[in-house]
């Protein structure tokens, strides 16, 4: 892997995510060291290189739900979807990413999961997982589920599922088990010890979580539940998705659920942020996720996995037709995410002192390059480590300067 780049970013739209203006960014040892202005002065008498960024430049993005091993499982042996590359997910504009198991446990497993998410890090990316999985009792790594958060740096929480019909966990003391884990996991590591919830379609909704909240006291600040944005219709999901977000709790709309990716008993996901903004609920409180590797109909009667791409669509269509302002439709995807898995000030925001993950835009406001950690990991580099040529461009390096 290349060292980090030292060089001065010139952009007319720096989104940090807060719309800053015309900026420039002095970035180094894979961090942001200035933002201002005017820095050339600073930038040659330290010999960084110079960087024309003509479109947008915006905080590198943060998916907390992808199936690094593949997903789809659930849907029989033909649907297992493959790996996620790479290339497919920093062409995607993430830089930071969180991995998980699936629905099936028996064929893939938390030692693969944890394996792959290093190979990531490894290449550039800044990942973590989820112990756990859909089922009850856990799977762990090490001898708990506490002691895989505390004991392994990229275990970063755990996933469970509720309102699930092939795994329905409704023996309430297995699920305040786990959650009593993820207390003492808190308290023992610092980290955030996250409990995230694949939320199914039974009438159940976030009821269990409810319960748990209520008679444990658990923080709903230590909960997510996702696919919060499923079947409408049929289940009051969406409704206990509002009333937790205005009690403080995050809600996760996953980008696939939806008509666009032939799943027409989803809610679109622009129209699920844009119902609960409506509803009342914070834009602070919401989050999006691609739920990317995981298999969804082809509309030609096979399966496809999703690509890690139908995050940044998301975001751009929440701005080009949720009429959202890209500071605001930035904030599921960023700030958000980076505050629930407990990396505010590093990820998610551009400022001094944050590590360097930049998306810079085209002036159609698609991706032109992608930075992370101060490393360009799509455009503006030549091989990644796969030997895949990291295409792209739009952006122009203009030679060191000498002091």
């Amino acid at each position: 892997m290349a060292e980090p780049v030292f060089c001065r970013i010139c952009t007319p739209a720096l989104y940090a995510p807060a719309n800053l203006g015309a900026q420039e960014l002095l970035v180094g040892g894979g961090r942001i060291l200035a933002i201002g202005p005017d820095l050339a002065t600073a930038a040659q008498a330290l010999g960084a290189r110079d960087i024309d960024a003509p479109g947008r430049v915006m905080p590198g993005l943060i998916d907390q739900h992808m199936h690094f091993i593949g997903g789809g499982d659930g849907d029989g042996p033909l649907a297992r979807m493959p790996e996620l590359s790479f290339t497919d997910i920093a062409s995607a504009g993430i830089t930071t990413a969180v991995g998980l198991l699936g629905s099936e446990v028996e064929a893939k497993n938390l030692n693969q999961l944890l394996r792959k998410a290093n190979e990531l890090d490894r290449l550039g990316l800044t990942t973590f997982i989820y112990t756990g999985s859909m089922q009850l009792p856990a799977p762990f790594l090490t001898s708990s589920i506490r002691s895989d958060i505390v004991l392994i740096d990229k275990v970063i929480g755990a996933k469970s599922a509720i309102a699930e019909r092939i795994f329905p966990n409704l023996d309430f003391p297995a699920l305040a088990a786990l959650a009593g884990e993820l207390l003492q996991a808190k308290a023992n590591s610092g980290k955030a010890s996250l409990l995230h919830l694949h939320v199914g379609r039974l009438k159940t909704g976030l009821e269990p979580l409810f319960e748990l909240m209520e008679k444990l006291d658990f923080p709903a600040s230590m909960a997510v539940p996702t696919h919060i944005n499923r079947s409408p219709a049929v289940t009051p999901l969406f409704e206990h998705g509002i009333r937790l977000a205005k009690a403080g709790g995050t809600i996760d709309f996953t980008c696939c659920l939806g008509p666009l990716d032939n799943l027409p008993v989803g809610l679109d996901p622009v129209a699920a942020v844009k119902r609960a903004l409506d509803a009342g609920v914070a834009i602070e409180n919401i989050t999006l996720s691609g739920d990317s590797g995981v298999a969804v109909p082809d509309g030609a009667g096979g399966m496809c996995a999703v690509a890690p791409s139908i995050l940044f669509r998301d975001v751009r269509r929440l701005v080009h037709e949720g009429r959202l302002s890209w500071d605001m439709a930035l904030l599921p995807t960023t700030v958000n995410p980076a505050r629930v898995l407990g990396l505010s000030g590093r990820k998610g925001v551009i400022a001094a002192g944050a590590d360097a993950d930049l998306l810079f835009l085209d002036e159609d406001d698609r991706i032109a390059a992608v930075m992370a950690g101060g490393r360009f990991v799509h455009g503006q580099t030549n091989l990644n480590p796969y030997g895949e040529a990291a295409a792209g461009g739009g952006i122009s390096i203009r030679p060191k300067q000498t002091p």
